[in-house]
């Protein structure tokens, strides 16, 4: 196991995925751990407490209460559900210059994208080594696939939600020039970021999941319906035009398509078009009633157009569940095809057709796939894996900062 030397600290951002945690309490553990901004409940900093964990030491209230008024005030402005999302880069930019104050001298800050640039500045200031961790493709594939998705549909660009601003874009760019090492979650958006001009800089960091509260059902579930799932936001990039379209040309009998996630309004004609009476919208869903689902289901399918690493993959193979999912999902990284489910091509609904069709028509080879994802779950794609090929990222980044600077690694993560 990766450890630290005394001279090695850490600042830490928390963007919006939970497995990030397991960095925090890992550092905090070994004493590497300098400070914490956490975003995901508005602006919180916590500095840690020895044996007890963390301590908040401050949290912006104004921050959460302004950030709901431009909301609301934004949503009031005629034609404001055309651009929908432009406060984000507002309160964003907000939350990054208000923890910017709190960055500390450390060895290495690692921040999350589209929320440190001002973080970053000043860190950069100390000397720091800079890490950015980016969930998905480089933007610039989000905004390509997005267009392609919206011309293939009829949809106009500005109806649909998941367009990012292009000020949030320019920033994420900002961010990415100013980082030692961009962290990516899957060999696909390595791919992405290589053809931006950062492949030098980027490197895969498989993300983990909580295994223990995603788990198999106790008991084999009755196929008296066979049951695919699909999670996350039913929206165009997410590939789930196709999805219907291949559950509207197999119109298996005793089955049904149960799809948990916020509907884009964009998504209104196309659920009118395709989906069948046995496609149920349950919309979101809390953690518990998402593992409920999972555990109840005997496929899960993701089949989107643009990913980094879905984390719904993951917390779906570590429910026991066989997998079929796009080769632009980030699928290759967790799955082999015929193991653990089935890779198919993006946009090919025969594929994703046939795929479905064979997990339905071969019961007993589905479900030793179900566990066979449970198993690749456990043995890589744990949370404490993923913190310790985090750790083994510092240790080398640091390395590698001593040989540039031709003096010695003192600060270098032990073996």
């Amino acid at each position: 196991m990766a450890s630290f030397s005394d001279s090695m600290t850490v600042t830490l951002s928390l963007g919006s995925q939970p497995f990030q945690m397991a960095v925090a309490e890992r550092l905090q553990r070994s004493g590497a751990l300098r400070r914490l901004l956490a975003f995901p409940a508005g602006v919180e900093i916590f500095d840690p407490n020895g044996i007890e964990g963390l301590k908040l030491v401050r949290r912006y209230r104004r921050y959460t209460l302004m950030n709901r008024i431009i909301w609301a005030a934004w949503r009031r402005l005629p034609g404001s559900g055309r651009a929908w999302n432009m406060p984000i880069v507002v309160s964003t930019g907000f939350a990054d210059r208000l923890a910017s104050h709190w960055v500390p001298s450390a060895t290495i800050f690692h921040g999350w994208t589209g929320n440190c640039l001002a973080c970053i500045r000043r860190a950069r200031q100390y000397g720091s080594i800079i890490l950015i961790e980016q969930a998905t493709m480089h933007p610039n594939d989000w905004r390509d696939a997005l267009l392609e998705e919206c011309a293939t549909f009829g949809i106009h660009p500005r109806d649909c939600r998941a367009i990012l601003p292009t000020a949030l874009m320019r920033r994420m760019e900002r961010e990415f020039e100013l980082a030692d090492r961009i962290l990516v979650p899957s060999r696909v958006a390595l791919r992405s970021f290589d053809k931006a001009g950062y492949g030098g800089r980027t490197v895969v960091v498989n993300a983990g999941v909580d295994h223990q509260f995603f788990v198999p059902p106790s008991e084999t579930i009755p196929r008296d319906v066979f049951r695919v799932c699909y999670a996350g936001r039913v929206e165009l990039l997410k590939g789930i035009p196709y999805l219907l379209q291949a559950w509207n040309q197999l119109d298996l009998p005793r089955a049904e398509l149960v799809l948990i996630g916020e509907v884009a309004p964009e998504m209104s004609r196309i659920m009118r078009q395709w989906a069948l009476s046995n496609v149920r919208f349950l919309g979101c869903q809390s953690p518990l009633e998402l593992a409920k689902w999972y555990r109840a289901s005997h496929l899960f399918v993701f089949p989107s157009v643009n990913e980094g690493l879905a984390r719904v993959l993951l917390e779906a193979m570590s429910s026991g569940l066989p997998v079929v999912a796009t080769e632009r999902s980030g699928a290759e990284d967790c799955i082999t095809s015929g193991v653990e489910g089935n890779v198919v091509p993006a946009r090919n609904v025969t594929a994703l057709a046939e795929a479905i069709l064979w997990h339905f028509e071969n019961p007993e080879a589905s479900a030793a796939m179900g566990k066979a994802a449970r198993s690749r779950i456990e043995h890589q794609f744990t949370l404490p894996l993923y913190a310790e090929r985090v750790i083994r990222l510092y240790r080398d980044a640091v390395g590698r900062s001593g040989e540039a600077s031709g003096g010695r690694t003192d600060s270098a993560i032990a073996s």
